[in-house]
C-alpha cells in the first residue's frame, strides 16, 4: 500500500476498509489518538477491552509480538494488536530484522499497529531516522503510513471556533489563532483551554482578553516573553515571568533550557536578518512548526546584534554550569543571570 493522509485514513475506517498493518504518528498527537483510538474500535469490533492486545514500545518484546501475531481472535473479526510509542532505534539489529520479517508475511486475520504519541519521532528533523526509518518505509510498502502533521493556526482557530459554536459559544478568529500561539499549537491542551473559556463565556463570544487572561501559561510561551522582556529591558516584566516559571513547578533543567532555546530563536532570526534571510527560510532551515514562532523572534530581535544574543546565551551556559557544579541557590543564580543579560543587552 502506501502513506496516507489522516482525512482519507479516517474515511477508510468509517467505511470499515480495514488493513493489516499500520503505522501512525505525527506532530498533531490528537489526530494520532483519534484515529488510533476509530481502528481500534473498528478493528475490534468496538469491544478493544476483549478483544485488543497491547505493547508497550518501551520494553517491547518482539518475539511476544510475534507470537501474539499469528494468534485468532474468539470475540472480533481481527486480531487487532497495538504497539504504542515504540523507538525502533533502541532495538537490536536481530530484533529490527524479526520485525521486518513479519510485516512482509502479516496473517490476514491480524491488524497490527503502531502509534507514536510520546516523542518526536522525527528528533527535530525533516523526516524520521535510523530504525525508526526502516520500519516506516517497510509498512509503507506492505501497509499503511499515516502522518499526522501539525496543522497551521488559522486551521486550527477554524477547528476551534467549530467546536465552540457546538458548545453555544463563538470563537472570533483572533480570539482562535491567540489561543493556538498561546498553547504553542499544543492540540491536546488546546481542547481543554477551549473547554474551560466556553464555560466562562457562557453562550457568549470568547474574546481576546479573556483568552489572555485564562489560559494556562505554558513554558514555551512564558519562558519567549521572559526572553523578550531582557532583549527589551524591562527587568520587572522578566522577574514576573520567572514568578510565572516558578509557578508551574518547572525542573530547573528545563527552565534553563526553555530560557536557552528562546534566545537561541532570537539570535537565529538576527543572524538571518543581517544575511538578508526572510522568515520562511528560518522555519524551513531549522523545521520550525508554525510560522508564528519564526515571525515573533524576527519582530523582537530588530536592531538587536548578533554579538549581544551570543553573549546572554554564554551567560545561560555558564549559569547552567553553575547549577549542575555548586551548592548556591537556584533562584538566586537564575536571577543573577537574568540581571547579568540585561546590563548586555543595555550595552
Amino acid at each position: 500500500m502506501s502513506t496516507c493522509e489522516p482525512k482519507n485514513l479516517a474515511a477508510q475506517i468509517r467505511k470499515g476498509e480495514i488493513g493489516n498493518l499500520y503505522y501512525i504518528y505525527g506532530a498533531d498527537k490528537v489526530q494520532v489518538k483519534q484515529l488510533t483510538t476509530a481502528l481500534i474500535r473498528r478493528a475490534t469490533g468496538g469491544s478493544p477491552d476483549k478483544a485488543l492486545t497491547k505493547f508497550d514500545g518501551d520494553k517491547l518484546d518482539v518475539k511476544a509480538l510475534i507470537d501474539a501475531a499469528s494468534q485468532f481472535s474468539m470475540f472480533a473479526t481481527y486480531n487487532c494488536i497495538q504497539v504504542h510509542d515504540l523507538n525502533a532505534n533502541s532495538l537490536r539489529e536481530e530484533s529490527l530484522k524479526q520485525l521486518l520479517a513479519l510485516f512482509k508475511d502479516m496473517s490476514e486475520a491480524t491488524v497490527l499497529l503502531f502509534d507514536v504519541t510520546g516523542f518526536d519521532l522525527k528528533d527535530g528533523k525533516k523526516t524520521p531516522q535510523g530504525k525508526n526509518k526502516k520500519i516506516i518505509d517497510c509498512i509503507a510498502k506492505y501497509g499503511v503510513v499515516c502522518e499526522a502533521v501539525q496543522r497551521t493556526p488559522t486551521e486550527l482557530a477554524k477547528e476551534l471556533a467549530k467546536i465552540a459554536e457546538k458548545n453555544g459559544c463563538e470563537l472570533p478568529r483572533n480570539s482562535g489563532e491567540t489561543l493556538v500561539q498561546l498553547c504553542m499549537g499544543n492540540t491536546l491542551i488546546l481542547r481543554s483551554e477551549l473547554e474551560k473559556l466556553c464555560a466562562y463565556a457562557n453562550k457568549g463570544t470568547i474574546t481576546v482578553s479573556m483568552v489572555r487572561n485564562l489560559t494556562t501559561p505554558q513554558l514555551e510561551t512564558t519562558t519567549f516573553q521572559l526572553a523578550k522582556a531582557v532583549v527589551s529591558q524591562h527587568p520587572k516584566a522578566a522577574m514576573e515571568e520567572l514568578d510565572k516559571l516558578y509557578a508551574m513547578r518547572t525542573n530547573r533543567t528545563f527552565i534553563v533550557h526553555a530560557i536557552a532555546s528562546s534566545f537561541q530563536d532570537l539570535y537565529r532570526a538576527a543572524v538571518a536578518q543581517c544575511v538578508g534571510k526572510q522568515p520562511k527560510d528560518m522555519k524551513v532551515d531549522f523545521g520550525y512548526k508554525f510560522d508564528f514562532m519564526v515571525q515573533n523572534a524576527f519582530r523582537d530581535c530588530r536592531k538587536l546584534s548578533p554579538e549581544r544574543l551570543r553573549a546572554c546565551m554564554k551567560v545561560l551556559r555558564n549559569l547552567e554550569i553553575a547549577l549542575n557544579s555548586t551548592g548556591a541557590e537556584e533562584r538566586t543564580l537564575l536571577e543573577s543571570a537574568i540581571v547579568k543579560m540585561l546590563v548586555i543587552m543595555e550595552g
